[in-house]
């Protein structure tokens, strides 16, 4: 193929996908996870800790990464025994009495410490993936000889 000038991300992902050349690959997705990692710290900051078990569950879902080459799974990792606990203080729950003994046991309020992390730190993440993306593309437009500006 002979040199073409490209200008942007999505004409250097046309071209590529035209040759042949995957974008989604472990290189992607390391970019995507590095970048991700404020979205982790943010919530575990956010997140109710009595014993702390509940915000060290936080983290990337690796048990997928094979088949998510081209995004990060952030939730509570199976690892932790109470992983339900997440969801009830994420959305809360309503007023809760024990049907056997009648005893009332109260409700949760919504935290929305995930939704808050991903809301706090959405803009500056999209914007080092980007650049990230840019430097995989740059990369694989010099290696099938396209000029990328």
């Amino acid at each position: 193929m002979a040199k073409e000038q490209l200008e942007n991300m999505a004409e250097v992902l046309q071209s590529l996908h035209a040759m042949g050349v995957e974008i989604k690959s472990p290189k992607l997705q390391d970019v995507i996870q590095k970048n991700s990692e404020p979205i982790i710290a943010t919530a575990k900051s956010l997140v109710p800790s009595d014993t702390g078990d509940l915000r060290d569950s936080i983290g990337f879902i690796k048990s997928k990464d094979s088949s998510n080459l081209d995004k990060a799974l952030i939730g509570l990792r199976k690892e932790y025994y109470n992983s339900y606990l997440g969801a009830m203080f994420e959305y809360g729950t309503v007023a809760r009495i024990q049907s056997s003994t009648g005893r009332y046991t109260g409700n949760i309020a919504p935290v929305r410490f995930m939704q808050r992390a991903v809301d706090a730190n959405a803009t500056q993440v999209t914007e080092n993936i980007i650049k990230g993306v840019d430097g995989i593309l740059r990369d694989l437009a010099k290696k099938n000889k396209l000029i990328y500006k």
